[in-house]
């Protein structure tokens, strides 16, 4: 069973005259997908569309189901993690924002101490924990937003250019922190 399929994706922006024209895509799992081309070609507005962040056209099925106007797209979203380019700007320290997310995902609040500590652990983010977004580099905002994402355990996580904002160094440790979740995902 793939995490998403979909045929005929399109996509039309009237004002600009662009198309957004996918014959087909298909996103096994296990997988690292890149979405590969020159800058207004539709790389975003495709990753959105994946996301369930933006309607287009076509058929989809996410996670083996067929969705359509009957769908229940409240819960199949809560499967999906997206991060946008643009990360948004977050109040508070990192851990009070993690701390949030948590519980709102349904985390018993006697779990959440030992979920953080794994989950920031993992992605190096011990040290920055209490910590605002005006004193994080773009690169850890980006392991945040991460972790934010891991809480809710998606069966499927989009990224838009991830690596874009980043240095060479945080590049390969990002990636090569998402082999290891693929890993350990295989793995359980």
């Amino acid at each position: 069973m793939n995490l998403f399929e979909a045929d005929a994706i399109t996509k039309t922006f009237p004002r600009s005259n662009f198309k957004l024209d996918v014959e087909q895509l298909i996103l096994p799992p296990n997988t690292i997908t890149g979405v590969v081309g020159e800058n207004g070609n539709g790389k975003t507005t495709l990753l959105n569309i994946v996301a369930g962040e933006a309607a287009g056209n076509g058929k989809y099925q996410y996670f083996g189901n067929q969705v359509d106007e009957k769908s229940d797209w409240l819960n199949l979203k809560n499967d999906i993690g997206f991060i946008p380019q643009r990360i948004p700007r977050w109040y508070g320290s990192l851990e009070q924002n993690l701390i949030l997310k948590a519980g709102m995902e349904g985390i018993a609040a006697d779990d959440i101490a030992a979920k953080l500590d794994s989950l920031l652990d993992f992605l190096g983010l011990q040290t920055y924990r209490h910590l605002k977004w005006t004193e994080i580099s773009t690169g850890y905002r980006l392991r945040f937003e991460l972790a934010r994402i891991l809480l809710g355990e998606p069966r499927l996580l989009v990224l838009d250019e991830p690596l874009a904002n980043l240095d060479i160094n945080t590049q390969q440790k990002f990636l090569s922190d998402l082999k290891v979740l693929l890993q350990e995902k295989d793995n359980s």
